[in-house]
């Protein structure tokens, strides 16, 4: 398949598109498409909203901040914005990252407890390609962005694609946090991993590679969940 064919073939075709990935995994090529969307998203977030604005909302979430006095609470949200600014233009290099962690996570369970034998390249092939679908989301997420008043639009749940997003202003952090994790891209992106991942081993069913997937994810969720409880 020609890179072209293999991009849309993500979408359209997933199966046929992984049996080519595996064959010639090329994760580079998927994480700079990634990247650059994910460039765009941030530079004109930054535009239209404001990094300051993400923090002021975070931080009127935050039970600790609450307590703060308006001069710390306006420091903390310069300093958090100016943060969230560099890491945000940083995508290439986070991207890149988290391809890999979540390669080398899979290689342990796939090859080193199932003995699926798959490869390090070859499942950051995947990840890298099953990762496709947030160039749809950030594309769905700028949509909104501009037809919303900048005040209004949340970026941590852009998009009602989510349990999160049906759940009320007073809703618990953690609860909000949990809910917000069922989330369709979430999903998505894990079933194209598992279909990768049964292309390129045959000890693997699309089935048993997706609840392999759901084990990492759902241990992750549940860390997440009770520090954000522990924190009250």
């Amino acid at each position: 398949m020609s890179e072209f064919s293999r991009l849309i073939g993500v979408f359209v075709s997933p199966k046929e598109a992984f049996t080519d990935i595996v064959r010639r995994p090329r994760w580079w090529i998927p994480v700079i498409l990634v990247s650059i969307f994910s460039s765009i998203f941030a530079v004109s977030y930054s535009n239209r909203v404001g990094f300051e604005q993400m923090m002021r909302q975070t931080l009127q979430q935050s039970p600790q901040a609450q307590s703060m006095p308006p001069e710390q609470m306006e420091r903390a949200i310069a300093a958090g914005a100016r943060i969230a600014q560099l890491a945000s233009y940083g995508a290439v290099v986070s991207i890149a990252i988290s391809v890999f962690v979540i390669a080398v996570v899979l290689l342990f369970l796939f090859d080193t407890i199932i003995g699926a034998d798959i490869g390090l390249k070859r499942l950051m092939g995947i990840v890298g390609y099953a990762f496709l679908p947030t160039i749809v989301s950030s594309l769905l997420a700028l949509l909104v962005m501009y037809l919303k008043a900048p005040e209004d639009f949340n970026i941590q749940n852009p998009l009602a694609f989510n349990a999160g997003a049906f759940l009320s202003s007073d809703t618990p952090l953690w609860l909000k946090s949990l809910a917000g994790s069922f989330d369709l891209f979430s999903f998505w992106i894990m079933a194209l991993m598992a279909i990768g991942a049964s292309a390129a081993s045959r000890k693997l069913t699309f089935g048993k590679a997706f609840m392999t997937i759901l084990f990492p994810w759902a241990l992750y969720l549940l860390l997440k969940t009770g520090a954000l409880v522990l924190r009250g």
